[in-house]
């Protein structure tokens, strides 16, 4: 981890902690950045320039099978402090503007609250100006709904994680926030209940460049975020939550993302999406990184990932499941609405796959430029690829075997069963003697970026790093036994 992933981690790592903050520690770098935290003055002793967090374990790693966030809806899948000290940092890829995802701080903080001066979100949003830090505490705010016009802020909630219920209210007829100004972060809120006339009632409407979301959760809306199109916006999604999101009109998405810079998803969840797509990106580049995508039982989402007109994506680490009531039998779909980006290729790599519908195909692409598929686990009755692209060391158990080495593909290995831990709690991590161990080829680099996957999911949310093997494992999950 390099030393500005350093920095990030602990300025989210702080954020999460979601304490009251008495004052705000800025760390300026020598190339003109900045970085803020909430602290307690009087709760420091002393500091201290170590080895970094590249040194420690991935402490929150577990192979327990965990009750699956449908059991919780309604209820804040992720707790006050959502990871362990370990939770990787947001490192933005090669291509993302880095500065412009990170706020600039005034030193102005406005607090919200029952018992402060500033009653409601709306006037604080009324209130704000460039460069302020707006801290929410923790309860119910029921139809307060906000255009935020301001640019560089942060919005963070405090001593929990404020619940904001649109109650049939909708800033400018869009949704319980809209994101008008630039470089705005927002942490630790529940945003629920957004329904509009046009059935595209969002959590957000994103509608200016640069927006960074952290630890929050979005449940029961018809669009979870929804982007509109800005050539120069990129869009950080990081350990949040995307819970029963979308309508039955199908038109309606965990998260709609239209034509934008780049989008980078990571650490999160997404499940239960009613009939829509869990994310649905036109975005020019795409990161979508050691998420869990899942429909579980009863789930009846469309795809799971949907590159709507293709363009350059990472789609890395990433368990996938999709559910015997699912409304499209697609897992990935590529450029299914016409190759009309720029850039067209493709990265599925160290994917965890599980098809538990009658039928259906895991990577569907219709673009014309690259698409590789590879060391995924691939489980369930389904087509690895169909269209354009090469499969390469993927593990495929009850699927069809045919034009796996179609394109200039092979090493796949067709088997009869993977050997996950407890696929019927839906734990894939791996068992003793899972083919899956070993079966992995180092992909090396493109573009600048390494697609192997580098870290893990957590439950509930967030990323650790991932042990490291030679030859690596196939699949989301690295096996970890004492004697390897």
């Amino acid at each position: 981890m390099n030393r500005l992933g350093t920095i990030l981690s602990v300025a989210a790592l702080a954020a999460s902690f979601a304490i009251p903050a008495l004052a705000e520690m800025t760390i300026h770098l020598k190339d003109g950045r900045s970085f803020t935290l909430p602290i307690d003055p009087q709760d420091v002793a002393s500091m201290t320039f170590g080895p970094g967090l590249a040194s420690q374990t991935s402490r929150g790693l577990t192979t327990a099978a965990p009750t699956h966030l449908g059991a919780m809806r309604g209820v804040p899948p992720v707790p006050g402090v959502p990871q362990p000290a370990a939770t990787a940092s947001l490192v933005p890829p090669p291509s993302m503007a880095e500065a412009g995802t990170q706020p600039h701080a005034s030193g102005r903080v406005l607090r919200v609250g029952p018992s402060r001066d500033i009653k409601t979100i709306h006037a604080a949003a009324d209130q704000a100006k460039d460069g302020d830090t707006i801290e929410i505490d923790a309860g119910n705010y029921l139809g307060d709904v906000a255009v935020w016009k301001a640019s560089n802020l942060t919005i963070r909630g405090v001593g929990g994680r404020p619940h904001l219920d649109a109650d049939g209210e909708a800033a400018q007829g869009k949704g319980i926030w809209v994101t008008a100004g630039n470089n705005i972060r927002i942490e630790n809120i529940e945003f629920s209940g957004a329904k509009v006339g046009d059935n595209n009632g969002a959590g957000i409407r994103a509608e200016g460049a640069n927006l960074t979301i952290f630890n929050c959760y979005f449940h029961d809306n018809q669009e979870g975020i929804l982007a509109a199109d800005n050539a120069d916006s990129d869009i950080v999604i990081d350990s949040s939550a995307f819970v029963h999101n979308g309508t039955q009109s199908g038109q309606t998405h965990g998260i709609y993302i239209n034509h934008i810079r780049t989008l980078f998803v990571r650490g999160s969840v997404f499940q239960d999406t009613t009939i829509g797509h869990h994310i649905k990106t036109r975005a020019e580049n795409d990161y979508i990184l050691y998420n869990r995508i899942l429909d579980f039982a009863d789930g009846t989402a469309s795809y799971s990932i949907d590159m709507s007109n293709g363009g350059r994506g990472y789609i890395i680490g990433n368990v996938i499941e999709k559910g015997p009531k699912a409304d499209n039998y697609t897992m990935i779909a590529i450029a299914m609405e016409g190759p009309t980006l720029p850039e067209q290729e493709v990265y599925v790599v160290g994917n965890t796959m599980v098809l538990d519908r009658s039928s259906g195909i895991f990577v569907h692409s219709r673009s014309p430029g690259t698409t590789v598929v590879a060391d995924n686990i691939m489980a369930g009755p389904g087509v690895p690829l169909q269209g354009n692209g090469r499969l390469i060391n993927n593990v495929i158990a009850g699927g069809s075997t045919s034009g796996l080495d179609a394109n200039g593909g092979g090493g796949n290995r067709v088997v009869r069963d993977i050997g996950f831990v407890d696929p019927s709690r839906f734990d894939y991590h791996l068992k003793p003697g899972s083919p899956a161990i070993g079966a992995g080829v180092d992909m090396q680099q493109v573009n600048g970026f390494k697609l192997m996957p580098e870290y893990e999911n957590l439950y509930p949310l967030g990323v650790a790093p991932r042990p490291a093997s030679n030859p690596p494992d196939d699949g989301a999950y690295r096996f970890v036994s004492a004697a390897r």
